[in-house]
């Protein structure tokens, strides 16, 4: 069902200086932007085989840092299923992101990890 980690996403309170330096200082690429109307964008870069989601802390309501790790599935919906067919209690139930094909849904791993299930319809950019 899950065989790779597709992005971890961290929240920060500086998305323009975390780019500035995720690019500039490690040599990542901005692969994608989210424009958020009332924040910073949140911003997909490329970290290898991997994404690096850079979220803003105001649209989040979150203390920066660390906020989920993602893995990618076929289908968000069957993902959740599964999950909770094996007594893992989904947090967030799948849902649609509302931009780019994407759909989600959350359950937290040991110690309170968030995880997060990701979809992405056919023709959507993010790797």
């Amino acid at each position: 069902m899950i065989n790779r980690i597709h992005k971890i996403a961290l929240v920060t309170d500086d998305v323009e200086g975390s780019v500035a330096f995720y690019t500039r200082t490690l040599g990542l690429e901005v692969i994608e932007r989210f424009p958020n109307e009332d924040d910073e964008d949140f911003v997909f870069l490329k970290a290898g085989d991997m994404i690096l989601e850079l979220m803003p802390k105001k649209t989040m309501q979150a203390e920066a840092g660390f906020h989920h790790i993602s893995f990618k599935v076929n289908s968000v919906d069957a993902g959740a299923e599964a999950l909770q067919d094996r007594g893992v209690e989904m947090a967030v139930e799948p849902f649609d992101a509302g931009v780019g094909g994407i759909r989600l849904a959350f359950f937290e791993g040991p110690n309170e990890v968030r995880l997060q299930l990701f979809e992405r319809a056919q023709g959507g950019s993010t790797r």
